[in-house]
């Protein structure tokens, strides 16, 4: 099951885009303000055909990030009813601040992640009121004239690109509560079994479901030529 957390005040009705893949008890937890409040039928009758549920919550005003905070307090509270269930989380916006509420999450174990609409789609737009590390990267590039790269979380091999696995290839073999997107980019960053099966268990934090996730991909994995 997955939660989506729609910063609708920052994205609008192109956050929806995506709302196709929705699949039944998914929930779309809509935030939004009376500056940005309109929503098409169309867009609600096609969450519902999907057996989702759409929720919408009018976020109060008159202080700077506001619904920013708001939306991060009410994904807190639905992660701590849910902590024992495996559910995904995702917020929908362009803004990076929330990255530093995806980084507290995964940080203690859940699986959480930002986009900029419901097809998957990486938000790219940085936070008005951000000072962290994009800003200092684009500093650092105006100074120098080069082009900062972003740092990466994984270190990633080399792995060629008819080898690199695709969620639908994953979900073939593991179920809604298995599957996440650190898995899949664990499948895509090592070359070796043993170095999956390792990423696997620390990624799980359980060597008994690390192990079982590794032994359902093992075919997935010959085929993708780990060595």
């Amino acid at each position: 099951m997955n939660y989506y957390f729609l910063d609708y005040e920052n994205v609008h009705a192109d956050g929806f885009k995506g709302a196709g893949s929705l699949k039944e008890n998914d929930v779309v937890c809509v935030m939004y303000t009376d500056q940005s409040r309109n929503v098409t039928f169309d867009i609600i009758e096609e969450i519902n055909s999907r057996g989702a549920r759409i929720e919408s919550y009018r976020a109060g005003t008159g202080s700077k990030n506001a619904l920013d905070f708001q939306l991060s307090s009410y994904l807190g509270y639905v992660i701590g009813k849910n902590e024992k269930k495996q559910y995904q989380y995702f917020i929908i916006s362009e803004d990076t601040g929330y990255d530093r509420v995806v980084e507290f999450w995964k940080g203690r174990g859940f699986s959480i992640k930002r986009m900029a609409n419901l097809s998957g789609s990486q938000g790219t737009k940085p936070s008005p009121s951000s000072g962290g590390q994009g800003s200092k990267q684009q500093t650092q590039s105006q100074q120098t004239g080069k082009t900062a790269q972003p740092r990466r979380t994984r270190r990633r091999s080399r792995v060629a690109e008819e080898n690199l696995a695709t969620e639908e290839e994953l979900r073939r073999y593991l179920d809604d509560e298995e599957y996440s997107d650190s898995i899949l980019e664990i499948i895509n960053t090592y070359k070796s079994k043993q170095a999956i099966n390792n990423a696997l268990t620390k990624e799980c934090k359980d060597t008994k479901k690390g192990g079982a996730i590794y032994k359902k991909l093992k075919s997935l994995l010959k085929e993708k030529k780990k060595s």
